[in-house]
């Protein structure tokens, strides 16, 4: 497989022609999604005038017709859970439009199951129009224990011509693994000024501010319970479940001056933790803080549901590290292959 290269066509075809077997980290599917919509400009000027390169991508309608009774029955032909799956969609959804998406997706996935390491991950970009669907169809090509997350990526702002409805501002991103061996990066989130303000209340005589933390053990911990003679000479008895640290670690904060020693006799003995050495919040699976990108957005190509760069740095970042192969792919355009984490595939 070449990395760094952009292979246009139907991503199908290109999985098995040049995608080995377990040789990719992590993949991005942005398939087509949002019903009755044609995207017929891949690239254009920012203006929005379609640029010389303009090319038809994609007409985002799917209709049951002869190519994806074609493509319904391969999948079925080939058995297992899969088969299963797209036989129990027949019968609950009949033969219309929706059965054909998810007839053309099956064997999309089932390849990328396949290229992926077993240390690999993948993103599924979808909405509330099939997510349902898709998940289910996940499940039965990875493994209903293989689900890491459902992400709420909130993409756009309130919209002022709601109906009889809740307005729909974000979008879904189911998230699987090929195994329990995942590669996972912890990502973060900036504290608030008011977080700041609320939680790291203290602050030394250089000018570090810093919060409190309890030194309690979460769950009972007999090796950990021991009483710590402290360097103010005061002796500290811990919880019953024991302190959060060893002796010797213990020892290591009081001499970096971390402990905060209680006010009052008989307090509890705590941590200093100092917002300067505090990564963030750790992220949730409901992201708000990414915005969708403006017509006027620098990085726009013209692409009508072209992602934010920022959107995908943050789960090649998570979910590879550097040196790992990226793939980037929507239903028929074309299909990106980074080879190191910080490329963002634009495809």
């Amino acid at each position: 497989m070449a990395e760094n290269y952009l292979y246009y066509g139907d991503n199908l075809d290109i999985l098995g022609r040049y995608i080995a077997a377990e040789s990719v980290d992590l993949v991005y599917l942005d398939p087509p999604f949002n019903s009755n919509a044609n995207y017929n400009v891949l690239f254009a000027e920012k203006s929005g005038e379609a640029s010389a390169a303009q090319i038809h991508a994609f007409e985002d309608t799917w209709h049951w017709d002869k190519a994806a009774a074609r493509a319904y029955d391969d999948v079925v032909l080939a058995g297992g859970k899969v088969s299963q799956a797209m036989q129990a969609f027949r019968q609950m959804l009949g033969e219309n439009d929706m059965l054909a998406y998810l007839a053309m997706m099956a064997p999309r996935l089932v390849e990328l199951r396949r290229v992926l390491k077993p240390t690999g991950t993948i993103y599924l970009h979808c909405d509330q129009t099939a997510s349902h669907y898709l998940k289910a169809l996940m499940d039965a090509i990875f493994g209903p224990d293989r689900i890491l997350n459902e992400i709420a990526w909130k993409r756009t702002y309130s919209h002022g011509n709601v109906g009889r409805n809740f307005g729909a501002i974000y979008d879904n991103i189911l998230v699987y693994t090929r195994s329990a061996s995942y590669t996972w990066n912890q990502q973060y989130t900036p504290f608030t000024p008011a977080y700041i303000a609320a939680t790291f209340k203290y602050q030394d005589t250089n000018g570090r501010k810093w919060q409190s933390v309890t030194l309690r053990n979460p769950g009972p911990r007999p090796n950990l319970h021991f009483p710590y003679t402290a360097s103010n000479g005061i002796t500290y008895q811990p919880h019953p479940n024991g302190w959060s640290c060893d002796a010797e670690r213990m020892q290591r904060y009081d001499k970096e001056g971390r402990l905060h020693f209680p006010a009052r006799p008989g307090g509890a003995l705590r941590l200093k933790m100092y917002l300067d050495e505090s990564p963030g919040i750790k992220l949730q699976n409901i992201w708000d803080d990414i915005p969708a990108l403006g017509s006027q957005a620098s990085e726009r190509l013209g692409y009508p549901t072209q992602k934010p760069e920022a959107l995908l740095e943050r789960l090649i970042k998570a979910s590879s590290n550097e040196g790992d192969v990226v793939v980037a792919l929507s239903q028929v355009l074309p299909l990106a292959v980074r080879g190191t984490c910080d490329a963002v595939a634009a495809a």
